[in-house]
């Protein structure tokens, strides 16, 4: 699980299963060019980037004016690090990837084929090490230390990169139930029962407090009309760019099997001491 920002939408330390993507061999991958963040972005130009995005600014506002930009390859897997002087946990944590996939429904996509390419979000970190957790901002499942408020410019970023560089969209998977509530604006699980079932478990969460609710999620105490424990499963979220994929997620076959799920599902957040109550009987997904 992701660690520091609200809401870290990536998939922790490593890369998980697909859920709803099927991924694409499209032959062999060019080799990487050594010392090229995601094989384009040498240092200086990924500090330009950074700096584009008024990302090294936010971060000297937050007391870090010193900043020094790392990229490494691991696994397959690009990383990019942003560290401060006398500070061992990095600011940022970033483990991205291009890959191609067919999506896993609906099946006339799948048997038309439609390879899509995306930037995809492994995993991210956004954390203040020096900072304390408040009552106003109190600690969210997965986390060690307090966000930045950065996650917007970096992912405004990551879907520049996507667009100049051909892609389908961003792909990000959430790992918790307030990753994806973060990601909500201009993203979408890619099946529409998953969304439908994701935006009724909003609507049912009402005025709770985001980390009062995530943490109910993450406790196992939300259980749906049938008395099941709900469980969080990590599935892919995408921002799509113009072309098939956002079509997909604006049309009426993807709104309409989200809203009969929505429509249908209904989820009951218990407070912290009824959890210690009876258990329910069973446990459903996302």
């Amino acid at each position: 699980m992701t660690k520091g920002e609200r809401p870290s939408p990536g998939t922790g330390k490593g890369a998980r299963e697909c859920v709803d993507l099927v991924p694409v061999e499209t032959g062999p991958a060019p080799a990487a060019r050594a010392g090229l963040f995601l094989g384009r972005l040498d240092p200086a130009a990924l500090r330009a980037e950074l700096e584009e995005a008024s990302l090294l600014e936010v971060l000297a506002g937050r007391g870090y004016p010193l900043v020094s930009v790392r990229a490494s390859l691991e696994g397959g897997v690009h990383r990019l690090r942003l560290l401060a002087p006398g500070v061992a946990p990095p600011l940022l944590d970033l483990r991205a990837s291009e890959s191609s996939f067919l999506l896993a429904a609906p099946p006339r996509l799948r048997l038309r084929l439609e390879v899509f390419s995306f930037l995809v979000v492994r995993g991210l970190v956004l954390q203040d090490p020096r900072r304390d957790f408040t009552a106003q901002r109190p600690r969210l499942p997965g986390q060690e230390h307090p966000g930045l408020g950065a996650l917007g410019r970096v992912l405004d970023r990551l879907l520049r990169w996507a667009e100049d560089w051909g892609k389908d969209g961003l792909v990000a998977i959430p790992p918790s139930y307030h990753a994806a509530v973060m990601l909500d604006r201009g993203f979408g699980f890619l099946s529409g029962e998953r969304q439908g079932r994701f935006q009724a478990l909003r609507r049912d969460a009402g005025a709770r407090p985001l980390a009062d609710a995530s943490w109910a999620v993450a406790e196992g105490r939300v259980v749906d009309g049938a008395e099941a424990r709900f469980r969080w499963e990590p599935a892919e979220m995408a921002a799509p760019l113009p072309g098939d994929l956002r079509r997909h997620l604006a049309s009426p076959d993807y709104r309409d099997a989200a809203a009969a799920v929505r429509d249908r599902a209904s989820y009951r957040f218990s407070p912290p001491q009824a959890s210690q109550g009876q258990s329910p009987r069973s446990s459903r997904k996302l």
